[in-house]
């Protein structure tokens, strides 16, 4: 078990080299890591902007080894409160780095990928994605035989990754009951919401290790 928990977390330094994936915060609160990549679709998000094939975007991704661990009986109300801080003070600190580093400039927007489980729906997911100022994007070619092989490959990892660094999170979820979509956030919102009036320069310290 120990030593497969250790490949996971091995293929997860790689992976992160491999897709350029840095901290921009070196805060142990923070949840987030970023990458810059361009949008591989066209998209209209709900405040108007129009994000095209190209455009220059920010990819998120979860910080596993930050987000707080969950008892073995499950998340309860003090795990869910120091989780919404944490990610709170993640997107303030992302706005900062937005409007402070130069590698940001031309991003138009934010996205991220999630795997969804549980009994909640769609909707429920929209609104609390809607309360953190973003969009959830539901793929098109969900029923297409290549998607569902992306996101089951997807979801496998993703579910690696908390096994090994958050098991008790998973309640009873396996890999394939997993629904996997994107959240979406525009540069102009996350600022507007989470950014400072005067952000003090970010300090450059690279892309930081790949390893925590």
């Amino acid at each position: 078990m120990v030593i497969l928990k250790g490949m996971v977390h091995g293929l997860d330094v790689l992976i992160r080299r491999f897709r350029h994936i840095y901290e921009f915060s070196q805060d142990e609160r923070c949840l987030l890591r970023l990458s810059i990549g361009e949008s591989k679709e066209d998209l209209n998000l709900s405040d108007g902007t129009c994000v095209n094939q190209g455009d220059l975007i920010g990819e998120l991704h979860l910080w596993n080894e930050h987000i707080p661990p969950v008892r073995q009986e499950g998340p309860d109300l003090d795990w869910a409160l120091s989780f919404q801080r944490q990610l709170s003070f993640s997107f303030r600190e992302l706005a900062t780095y937005v409007q402070t580093d130069a590698r940001c400039q031309g991003v138009m927007a934010f996205r991220g990928e999630l795997s969804f489980g549980g009994p909640y729906g769609v909707a429920h997911f929209t609104r609390l994605a809607g309360r953190w100022g973003f969009d959830l994007v539901c793929p098109d070619d969900r029923t297409g035989l290549r998607r569902r092989l992306m996101d089951w490959g997807t979801n496998l990892y993703a579910w690696g990754l908390i096994w090994a660094f958050n098991p008790a999170s998973l309640g009873g979820d396996r890999a394939g009951q997993l629904r996997r979509d994107q959240i979406w956030i525009s540069r102009e919102v996350l600022v507007q919401k989470y950014g400072a009036p005067n952000p003090k320069p970010h300090v450059d310290q690279g892309e930081g290790s790949a390893s925590s």
